[in-house]
């Protein structure tokens, strides 16, 4: 058990760990259950945060961008009387009937608790990444793919991830490019070769260089061995790196992950640890805002049942 000395403690009836769209859907289905509920927001934005255009939403065919979309999800969250803290989880006590949940600001006890932490991508460094996220840079193929029909894009990445991605892509796009950060591929040619084919222009021997653009993504700079640059004009960057859900330190507290790092869950959002559940893209259920809504609010029925039992 994690205990942090001199740090004040708040009871709850449920914590949520998260405030995307699995979080805020978990805390305001808790919250109008009666239950008092805690959601601890990270520093990290919402990868919902960063989607420009959401248009496969229900109720909302005329689409809306990500960010009013939490914004609506957070207010009703708070309607309900969820409260929400800022604060990154730096240590958990997951087992027993009380589990404890510490941010460098303050420790918090409950016994229940819903994990919706999402994911978290390793970066690619490339130059231009970060400044153009959400316009144009993106991480999620089957997320963001649709927005960019019928023009240029290149998926940028080394391994299978990013075959398959391009593959997705092809679909898609006018024309997609399928190029890698170190100059090389660490896939079978019969892959690569599978690819072009689809009509993707993979880029052998060609290294990103950076992307490039001033509000939105205008092309991709690669160069080759002998330093020669090469850009190419496309509206959209997808880089495909691995999934890094972020769970690591609730793992410690013996939650079970598979070999992905995704959080195993039943039916019922539940996971090995009784009274703890979990939502959303930690599970790797699929990526979707739809879905991470519904696990949302299965995993705060099922913490209701649970509670219910156990007074």
């Amino acid at each position: 058990m994690v205990l942090v000395l001199g740090l004040p403690k708040a009871q709850y009836d449920v914590i949520v760990i998260g405030a995307g769209a699995a979080g805020l859907t978990a805390a305001m289905y808790a919250a109008s259950l009666k239950l008092k509920t805690l959601v601890l927001e990270g520093r990290n934005p919402s990868r919902l945060q960063l989607a420009p255009t959401i248009n496969n939403y229900p109720g909302f065919p005329e689409g809306i961008s990500g960010a009013e979309l939490l914004r609506r999800f957070r207010e009703q969250a708070l309607k309900f009387g969820a409260e929400i803290r800022k604060g990154d989880v730096v240590a958990a006590n997951l087992i027993g009937r009380v589990k404890t949940i510490t941010t460098h600001e303050a420790s918090f006890t409950a016994e229940a608790v819903i994990i919706a932490t999402g994911i978290q991508h390793a970066k690619a460094g490339i130059p231009g990444e970060d400044r153009l996220l959400g316009v144009g840079v993106s991480y999620c193929v089957l997320c963001d793919g649709p927005l960019f029909r019928g023009r240029k894009v290149a998926v940028v990445g080394d391994e299978l991830e990013a075959v398959r991605d391009a593959l997705t892509m092809s679909s898609i796009a006018s024309q997609t490019y399928l190029a890698s950060p170190t100059g090389s591929f660490n896939v079978d040619p019969q892959r690569l070769k599978e690819v072009e084919d689809r009509g993707v222009k993979v880029l052998r021997g060609l290294r990103v260089q950076a992307i490039e653009g001033l509000t939105m993504v205008e092309g991709l700079t690669v160069v080759d061995p002998g330093g020669n640059k090469y850009k190419l004009e496309v509206e959209a960057v997808f880089i495909a790196s691995p999934k890094v859900p972020l769970t690591k330190i609730l793992a410690k507290s013996g939650l079970q992950t598979d070999d992905k790092g995704c959080i195993k869950v039943d039916s019922r959002m539940r996971t090995n640890i009784e009274g703890v559940y979990a939502a959303g893209d930690c599970t790797c259920g699929g990526f979707q805002v739809s879905v991470s809504v519904g696990e949302g609010a299965k995993a705060a029925l099922a913490a209701f049942a649970y509670l219910k039992a156990i007074k």
